[in-house]
């Protein structure tokens, strides 16, 4: 499931993928949480934006949920530097798959 604007939505479906149009955080903050409590999509995939600008609860909640797991990807801008780009791609394969990874050291952490 994406949660998305309605500009990039159609986008989305063209690729058979079931899109939320949202119109505003405030649209795509009640879709996320009627999805997060419903339980049915097992990936929710939210503009990086609107994550940064929802509420903490909310925001904990997404932190915290490994069932479903929630994507944030940016808007086609770069937003945020290489560093900050693989912090959030190790974030999401800690929590989807259990380990932490840490990129250009050579290491890898297990958790």
């Amino acid at each position: 499931m994406v949660i998305t604007s309605p500009d990039l939505a159609s986008g989305f479906q063209l690729a058979g993928v079931e899109t939320f149009a949202a119109d505003g955080v405030d649209e795509a903050a009640a879709a996320l949480r009627r999805l997060l409590v419903e339980g049915e999509a097992s990936l929710i995939v939210i503009r990086r934006a609107w994550v940064d600008r929802l509420d903490t609860q909310l925001q904990h909640l997404i932190e915290t949920s490994y069932q479903p797991v929630v994507m944030a990807i940016p808007d086609g801008r770069p937003t945020t530097g290489t560093a900050a780009t693989r912090r959030d791609l190790a974030d999401f394969i800690r929590r989807t798959i259990g380990f932490q990874i840490t990129f250009g050291t050579g290491q890898q952490h297990v958790e």
